[in-house]
């Protein structure tokens, strides 16, 4: 059977499982086992290319032989029941785990990554640390640069030193005294290659202007950027006091 099929036959049992799923703990768990396993399906099907398949079939494998575990003790009745639908699952996430990984990303996130941020690597030494369908995170000694496609800023760009405290890009505008801190949208609408590139450029002109001193890790950068982090959650919250007031 498809991959497509396999998803029917889970989704048509989906109905059943959930009148089931408060008579006991095995019972739940199987409901929302398939229920996760059916959206991934649906999304692989759909052509989503936001998920890594693979590695979220992983996490389920084990998952699987433990309800396997569970069932190998349990009646006749149940094995009946519930053995067809785990090995419907068993050959659905085989074949969610062969789903193939867009090779430049979500909307081309990870190409767009490479080629705006080239002079991350070649002028500062970074390389990619992780990578995922929707983006990477780059590293260099003990600065961190995470890029991802995202619906909001903060999620889709943040710069950390030994992980110890996340600076967004409004942070490092502000340090500078750039306006341009206040226009930063808090949402992303990146709907396509085109957007998605737009805005790493503006983010990667960005960092090439005001990053060296951090992305070199020079002293008492990041304390004047923790600073200015500091400063502009204060204006921002009087700001939101004067506008809405205090309650």
């Amino acid at each position: 059977m498809t991959l497509k099929e396999n998803l029917a036959v889970l989704e048509a049992r989906l109905p059943e499982l959930k009148e089931r799923r408060d008579t006991g703990c095995f019972e739940n768990d199987v409901y929302e086992a398939v229920d996760y396993w059916c959206d991934l399906g649906r999304r692989a099907v759909g052509n989503d290319t936001r998920l890594n398949y693979p590695a979220r079939v992983r996490g389920e494998t084990d998952l699987l032989t433990k309800l396997r575990e569970i069932l190998s003790h349990r009646g006749e009745q149940d094995a009946g029941q519930y053995q067809p639908l785990l090995n419907t699952a068993e050959a659905f996430l085989q074949q969610l785990e062969q789903v193939p990984l867009p090779c430049d990303g979500h909307l081309g996130v990870l190409r767009v990554v490479r080629e705006q941020f080239r002079w991350l690597f070649d002028q500062y030494g970074f390389t990619i640390k992780e990578e995922e369908p929707t983006g990477a995170c780059l590293a260099s000694g003990r600065v961190s640069i995470e890029l991802k496609w995202a619906t909001a800023s903060s999620l889709s760009f943040a710069l950390t030193n030994d992980n110890t405290r996340h600076f967004w890009l409004e942070d490092l505008l502000y340090l500078h005294r750039d306006s341009r801190y206040s226009t930063v949208p808090n949402s992303l609408s990146l709907r396509t290659g085109e957007d998605v590139e737009s805005w790493f450029r503006f983010v990667s002109s960005v960092l090439q202007q005001y990053g060296p001193e951090l992305l070199t890790d020079q002293a008492g950068s990041w304390e004047r950027l923790s600073q200015a982090q500091s400063q502009r959650d204060a204006e921002y919250a009087a700001m939101m006091n004067a506008k809405y007031g205090q309650k």
